[in-house]
C-alpha cells in the first residue's frame, strides 16, 4: 500500500446502503492506500449486509463517521468537507469519492493503470505550490463488459494534506478557498452503470430530497445535484441497456480487471 515512507493518501466517502459497491470500494482502496486511510462517512444505513461490512471495516483499522439521524442529504458537501478536515492530518493529499468511483490514472503513453506504484509515483511529482487538483477523466463502466470503459471528460477535486476546501455537493468543484486546481492525470474508474431496476432505485433514492421523483414534469424541469440521472429514469429498460454499445470513446482497461480479481472482487459486480 502507499503509506511509510511513501506519499500517505487518505480517501473519504459518504455513502448510504450501497450494497452494491462497498465492499469492492473498501478492499479497492484498502489494497492501494491502507484500511487506516479510508474514511467513510455513513448516511444513516439500516441495509443489515451493509452495516456488517461497516462493523468488519472498522474492526480492521477503518474509519467510520456516522451522521445523526435526520441528517439532510443536501447538506453532503458540507459533512464530505468537515470530514475532510478530521482526515487530513499525517497525510499528503486527501480524496473526496463517492462509493462507486476507484481511483486510478493516465500513464504518459496514454494507457490507463491502477498500480499502486505508478499511482505512489505520481503523487509524489503533483506541483509542490498547488493546493488543490483536478481529476480529468472518468472511466464509466459498462455492463456486460467487465474490461471495457468508456473514457469520458471528468470534472472532481481533490486536496494537499492541510489544505482541504470546501466542496460541492458532489466534490466537482471547491467552493472555498477560490484557488485554481491544477490538472493530473487521474481518472475515476466510475461503477455508476448498474442494472436498469437498482438503477432506477438509487436515482429515485437520490433525488428524492432535491424533486417529486413521483411528478414527471418536475422530474423533467431537474437540474440540481444528481440531474445526470434524470436522462435514464426516462428510458426504458431497453433502451438503458442499449448505452453499453460499445463505442470509440471506448477503451480495455484489463489492469483493472486483473487487479479486482486477484483482491477476490468480481470485476462485473455492477451486473448482479
Amino acid at each position: 500500500m502507499l503509506g511509510g515512507d511513501d506519499v500517505k493518501i487518505a480517501c473519504v466517502m459518504m455513502q448510504r446502503n450501497e450494497d452494491v459497491c462497498l465492499e469492492p470500494w473498501l478492499r479497492y482502496h484498502a489494497h492501494l492506500f491502507g484500511d487506516d486511510n479510508l474514511f467513510v462517512v455513513d448516511h444513516n444505513s439500516d441495509d443489515p449486509a451493509v452495516l456488517a461490512i461497516l462493523r468488519e471495516f472498522a474492526a480492521g483499522g477503518g474509519h467510520v463517521m456516522r451522521l445523526p439521524p435526520g441528517a439532510d442529504y443536501r447538506q453532503k458537501g458540507d459533512f464530505v468537507s468537515y470530514a475532510m478536515r478530521q482526515a487530513e492530518a499525517g497525510h499528503d493529499f486527501v480524496l473526496p469519492l463517492d462509493c462507486d468511483e476507484f481511483v486510478a490514472m493516465r500513464l504518459p503513453d496514454g494507457t490507463a493503470s491502477c498500480a499502486r506504484e505508478h499511482l505512489a509515483a505520481y503523487f509524489s511529482s503533483l506541483p509542490a505550490d498547488s493546493t488543490a487538483f483536478e481529476v480529468g477523466e472518468n472511466f464509466l463502466n459498462m455492463l456486460g463488459r467487465p474490461t471495457l470503459f468508456f473514457a469520458l471528460p471528468y470534472k472532481k477535486v481533490f486536496f494537499r494534506g492541510g489544505h482541504c476546501g470546501v466542496v460541492d455537493h458532489g466534490s466537482h468543484t471547491c467552493l472555498w478557498p477560490l484557488v485554481p486546481a491544477a490538472a493530473t492525470r487521474l481518472a475515476y474508474v466510475h461503477f455508476h452503470h448498474k442494472s436498469f431496476e437498482r438503477y432506477r432505485r438509487a436515482a429515485e433514492e437520490k433525488l428524492r430530497p432535491f424533486v417529486d421523483v413521483n411528478d414527471a414534469a418536475a422530474v423533467e424541469a431537474y437540474r440540481g445535484p444528481g440531474w445526470h440521472m434524470v436522462t435514464h429514469m426516462k428510458k426504458t429498460a431497453a433502451e438503458f441497456y442499449a448505452i453499453m454499445t460499445p463505442d470509440s470513446r471506448c477503451f480495455e482497461f484489463l489492469e483493472l480487471y486483473e487487479s479486482l480479481l486477484a483482491l477476490g472482487i468480481d470485476p462485473a459486480f455492477c451486473d448482479r
